[in-house]
């Protein structure tokens, strides 16, 4: 089977149109459930940890909303569930309620934000066209940001340096919930999920600020077009919800779940106990440029759904690449494989893929596996084994 197409998107930088790519030879498609133990990480620039959930259950049998708390879901994420101290720095838990940052705030206007550089702005709701922020070294905790801005940035960054989202919410003005999720399933297994003139596009660093991103609930979007990261100043993503994109039956949207610098020469970036979730046309995790990307750690997620699960640049050279103890759940339907051209560079690239596994139950949308791949190892080939790939 042939893949129909691939879309790659241009720099945030420029224009936020997108092009598209020439056909593939498709891959077996791959969908992988991980085992339970978690790695601890602290990251530079974040205070936050990655924690294993006190839960008795492993990570091949947890799905989100399921009730464990396993993976980052409704119950763990967003501003509703800011605990004390959320990021060290000395907050009470969410008070129950959000402060407008402004009176006459609408879906309709732009709202522009300046803070000094080292704020920390919590528990405010912004409601706008578009939020554009000034100001370096930001830290938004249990904030709200809801708008509606079909094909453009919900938030607009101009950050040098730094910028933090903590517990934060990131969704459209015009509902409470994603269109088709009950509150029962990772993201609604339905198309469209939020309709196009309802939804938002991006959110976007404009100038070189790594983001910090740790407990945020993201949907109703296309796609987080963030800087991949640089040398002693990683992107840190960890223990976020990013699920239910939005128009996912038509033909306008290329759905990302997180879509760093698309013209490579990026990284560090580690990618921690992530929850990747969505029906969508393109890829969980999208490093699609021709640059060489770097130092990039994919560790302990919950994948399922979207294109291709992984895009690991478009030509053979990224390098020191981490991609282990995943879940890659069949849960979703995928349209095209998991891991884009099977392009990975292996122990000759200083890269490693360990501990990735398929997830699998009767009823799943991914068809192209059963229950016999259930717990079975997932190799970049795309193929299952019983045994975990040592290349």
């Amino acid at each position: 089977m042939t893949t129909s197409e691939h879309d790659i998107k241009t720099s945030s930088r420029g224009a936020l149109s997108k092009l598209r790519r020439s056909p593939l030879i498709r891959a077996t498609v791959a969908v992988t459930a991980a085992f339970a133990l978690m790695a601890s990480a602290s990251t530079a620039g974040a205070e936050s940890r990655v924690s294993v959930p006190a839960k008795s259950v492993a990570a091949v049998d947890a799905r989100p909303n399921d009730g464990s708390g396993y993976w980052p879901d409704f119950s763990n994420t967003g501003y509703a569930n800011t605990p004390a101290n959320a990021g060290g720095l000395g907050l009470g838990a969410y008070p129950g309620k959000l402060t407008d940052y402004a009176a006459n705030m609408s879906a309709s206007k732009p709202l522009t934000l300046r803070y000094p550089d080292n704020s920390v702005i919590s528990f405010t709701r912004f409601l706008a066209l578009k939020v554009i922020i000034y100001g370096d070294n930001l830290t938004f905790v249990g904030c709200l940001f809801e708008g509606t801005d079909p094909n453009d940035n919900l938030i607009q960054i101009y950050s040098d340096t730094n910028v933090k989202f903590l517990y934060s919410t990131l969704k459209p003005s015009s509902y409470s919930m994603p269109p088709g999720n009950d509150g029962t399933v990772s993201s609604s297994h339905t198309t469209p999920g939020t309709p196009f003139d309802k939804s938002w596009q991006l959110a976007t660093t404009m100038k070189e600020a790594v983001a910090v991103m740790d407990h945020n609930d993201i949907w109703g979007n296309a796609g987080l077009e963030m800087v991949t990261g640089f040398p002693g100043r990683p992107s840190t993503w960890t223990n976020n919800y990013i699920h239910d994109m939005a128009d996912t039956s038509h033909d306008v949207y290329h759905h990302d779940g997180i879509g760093p610098q698309s013209e490579g020469n990026g990284g560090p970036m580690i990618v921690d106990h992530n929850t990747l979730a969505s029906l969508g046309n393109t890829n969980a995790l999208a490093m699609q440029g021709s640059g060489v990307y770097d130092k990039i750690s994919v560790t302990n997620n919950y994948v399922s759904g979207w294109g291709y699960a992984l895009h690991i640049g478009d030509v053979n050279n990224a390098t020191n690449i981490t991609v282990t103890g995943n879940v890659f759940s069949a849960e979703l339907d995928q349209l095209y494989g998991f891991l884009y051209g099977n392009i990975w560079g292996g122990s000759a690239r200083g890269s490693t893929w360990r501990n990735n596994l398929i997830q699998a139950r009767t009823g799943d949308g991914n068809t192209a596996f059963s229950t016999a791949d259930n717990g079975k190892y997932l190799w970049p080939t795309g193929d299952t084994h019983t045994t975990d790939y040592t290349g």
